[in-house]
Parts: structure tokens; C-alpha cells; sequence
């Protein structure tokens, strides 16, 4: 959890394959020995990755594949063909070292996106042609349904929710388009019910100024807001904590907002940031429970005098703790939470709502309260295509016991498709609504 790497038998559909990525070739053997050692290592080390192959029947859809390699193929043919088989969670995952596009001028869908009900809408034209505006509906791409697209490319996204999986294919469509169905320079689309021949994009076209790591605004006097764009990097996150909750306390503020709609980074930053609001003991974990294997040798040694083992796992269990605060808070706190709230960013609202700390607005959380975490990563000998793994099963306050579930918010508030295409600042709005009406 200290980290956080976001990025069937796959044929693909032969109506979207595109140019042959001029890239070296690897025999029929060398292919099938590297799917041997995914697998083998996969579960030698994950976590879970043994139950899901056995569970699934992943074993016949691998033999079939592998009986089915005729022809020499590119590392980026071994992703595609792959990756559905690793994306068990939101921490493993296979990594294309090939570039996406070699030789191919404007490769990528020209577009950014938006996934709406199943549906695909335009949110920004990056072609010259202006007729297609912001909103306007992708019904194919290349003579195939934007439904079954999608479908498709959410099989590659590392995850295990189908919320947290389509809000990340929303951010790199024209990534996963490119990494799945190949490189154009030109794309046939119906748009509207109107079919249009436009050009691709450029990497360039793709650009946005990123947005500052950390924010802290004031509203009414009395309502303090504050932005992290993630649990990182350690040092200026305290820095900025420290600061803004010293300007927080001079202002005697009774009402602070914690913008938690994006994830990743580290639980000692999360568990830093709720000592600011809480007097009283709290977790940020329950327990983490992790395989032995050689990826885990050295840590578990580390460790051992803090957890114990058992049928092949070394457990650690996290008591509650309580912090001491010059600055603390003392007033209502509310944590902005939705899809993308993964990783770090589940373990943060799962234990301020498991412990009273803090009320939930927005939606369920990308990550199930239990859930794989911890990372390592292996290169495939033949092919040189990294895999990054779990190495532990996370518990996280709150849990049911199930697999399943997130984080639920206290206020549920959904966007709209005109939120989402104007990139509105929905459930700022209303938390701050929600704290007017009632500002005792």
C-alpha cells in the first residue's frame, strides 16, 4: 500500500487491428516460456492470484492460448494477449515496454472522453473538424460499438470494481485504445448517427498543465477546504499539512473539507493527515496479511517480532493509536470520496468512517476493504515485459468481510453527464450547501 502504480482468451476483433508495430519479434517458444513463468511466479508470490486460477479455470483458457501460437510475436502481442489474466486487482499488473506507435504519425483517438451509462460522449475535439461539439455521442469507432469497446479495454485495467475500472479508462481511452487495438492514423467513427473520417491525435494534443500537489482555500470564514492530489511526496506533505492546519486553527475555523477524490501514495501520510482531526484512537489498517515468498523474505524478517505465521502468511495486526496535536482540528470534517479513491485514498475514509471521524460525501470508493496491496515487480526473461504483483491482503476498518465493498458514503452524491463533460465542481458544491443549511 506504500505505493500506488496506476497504470479470457483475447482475440482481437480483426475490424480494429492496426499497423504491425515494427517491433522485434519473439519465437513461438519464447512466448509460451514466459507465459510458464508469469503464471508460475504470479502464484508463487501474489496473494490471491493461486484461488483466482484455480476458481476461474484459468488453466484451460491458458492452455488454449499457448496451444494457438503459431507465429512470432512483438511484446506488445504478449500485453494484449496477458494482461486480461493479471489485472486480478488495482496493484498488478503488466507493463508495455514497446512504444505504442512507432513510425505512426497522429496515433491516438482524437478525443477526450467520457463514459456515461455505457455510453460513449465527446468531451474534448482535438480534430479540426469543430462540428463536433462537447457531449456529442461515439457510436463506433472503426465500424465497431463503442459498447463493446469499452467492454473490451476495461479487461486491461488493473482493478476490482467496475466503477473504479471505467472512471480510469475515462483518463487514458486513447492509451488503452492504442495499447489494445493498435496505432491509426486515421479513424472512421459515427458520431451522432453520422459517420466522419478524422485523423488522430498527437501526444502533444494530450498535454494539460497538471494541477498543483497541494490547495487550501477558505469559504464563509469559517469552512476550510483542502486538496491533495495524493499521499505523496512525504516531506512536503507534512510540510503542507503542518502549515495549513496551523492557518486553520488561527482562523478558528469550524468546518474543513478534505478533497480525497484521487489516490495512491502512503498510509503513514493518511494515518499523519486524520491525526489533524481526531482525538481519538484510530487505524488506518486492520491487519495485512502477507504470502511468503521470496519477493517477501526480507521484509517478513524485518518484521517478524511484530506479527506471527500461519499456513503460509505472515499476519500483522495494527492496534489503534491516538496522536498528539498542537494544531488539531476540532470541528466537522468532510472527506470527498468517489471512484478513484483507491488505494491509500480507501484506507484514509474507510477508517475516518469506521472511527466517527469524519463524514463520507460522494460515492463508493474504487477499493474494496479487503483487498491486495503491497508491491513488488519481475521481468519476463524472453520478452523483458515487467509485472508488477500484490504481495499482501489488506483488512481495512470497517470491513464486512466480503471482497466487495468500498467505502459508502454518508451523503451519496452522484454527478451528472453535464458535471463530468464541464468538469464541474459537483460535491465541493454541495458539501458546502449541505454545510450552510446547517452550519451548527
Amino acid at each position: 500500500m506504500k505505493k500506488y502504480i496506476m497504470l479470457g482468451l483475447v482475440l482481437l476483433p480483426l475490424v480494429l487491428v492496426g499497423q504491425k508495430d515494427a517491433a522485434q519479434l519473439f519465437e513461438p517458444d519464447l512466448i509460451r516460456a514466459d507465459i510458464d513463468t508469469l503464471i508460475t511466479k504470479l502464484m508463487l508470490v501474489h496473494p490471491t492470484f493461486k484461488n483466482h486460477y484455480e476458481t476461474h479455470n484459468v488453466e484451460s483458457r491458458i492452455d488454449s492460448i499457448k496451444a494457438n501460437i503459431k507465429t512470432p510475436m512483438s511484446s506488445i502481442d504478449f500485453f494484449r494477449m496477458m494482461q486480461p489474466f493479471v489485472v486480478v486487482d488495482g496493484h498488478t499488473t503488466l507493463r508495455s515496454i514497446d512504444e505504442i506507435s512507432p513510425g505512426v504519425e497522429n496515433p491516438l483517438f482524437p478525443f477526450r472522453v467520457i463514459i456515461h451509462n455505457n455510453t460513449l460522449y465527446i468531451k474534448e475535439n482535438l480534430t479540426d473538424n469543430k462540428s463536433l461539439e462537447r457531449g456529442s455521442i461515439i457510436e463506433s469507432i472503426n465500424g465497431l460499438p463503442t459498447p463493446i469497446v469499452i467492454a473490451n479495454l476495461t479487461r486491461y485495467i488493473p482493478g476490482e470494481k467496475y466503477n473504479f475500472k471505467t472512471k480510469s479508462l475515462e483518463h487514458q481511452f486513447h492509451i488503452y485504445l492504442a495499447l489494445v487495438y493498435g496505432s491509426f492514423s486515421q479513424f472512421t467513427l459515427t458520431v451522432n448517427n453520422a459517420e466522419f473520417n478524422l485523423s488522430g491525435a498527437t501526444w502533444g494534443d494530450f498535454y494539460e498543465p497538471s494541477k498543483p500537489k497541494f490547495e487550501l482555500r477558505f469559504y464563509d470564514d469559517d469552512i476550510a477546504y483542502i486538496y491533495k492530489r495524493k499521499f505523496m511526496p512525504p516531506r512536503d506533505f507534512l510540510h503542507f499539512m503542518d502549515s495549513a492546519f496551523t492557518a486553520i486553527s488561527e482562523k478558528q475555523v469550524k468546518h474543513l473539507i478534505i478533497d480525497n477524490l484521487n489516490g495512491g501514495g502512503m498510509t503513514d501520510l493518511a494515518d499523519s493527515l486524520m491525526s489533524y482531526f481526531t482525538d481519538q484512537p484510530y487505524g488506518l489498517m486492520e491487519k495485512k496479511v502477507t504470502k511468503l515468498s521470496p519477493m517477501t523474505k526480507d521484509y517478513i524478517a524485518e518484521k517478524m517480532t511484530e506479527g506471527y505465521l500461519k499456513d503460509g502468511f505472515f499476519i500483522l495486526e495494527y492496534p489503534e493509536r491516538s496522536h498528539t496535536r498542537h494544531n488539531k482540528f476540532n470541528g466537522s470534517t468532510y472527506i470527498l470520496t468517489g471512484p478513484l479513491s483507491y488505494s491509500t485514498a480507501t484506507c484514509f475514509p474507510a477508517a475516518a468512517k469506521c472511527y466517527g471521524n469524519a463524514f463520507i460525501v460522494g460515492e463508493e470508493s474504487g477499493q474494496p476493504l479487503i483487498s491486495n496491496g503491497g508491491q513488488d515487480s519481475f521481468t519476463l526473461p524472453n520478452t523483458g515485459v515487467p509485472c508488477i504483483t500484490s504481495l499482501s491482503v489488506v483488512y481495512m476498518p470497517g470491513h464486512n468481510g466480503n471482497r466487495i465493498d468500498g467505502v459508502f458514503p454518508d451523503y451519496e452524491v452522484r454527478p451528472t453527464l453535464d458535471d463530468q463533460l464541464n468538469d464541474t465542481d459537483y460535491l465541493l458544491d454541495y458539501t458546502l450547501r449541505l454545510i450552510r443549511s446547517d452550519p451548527e
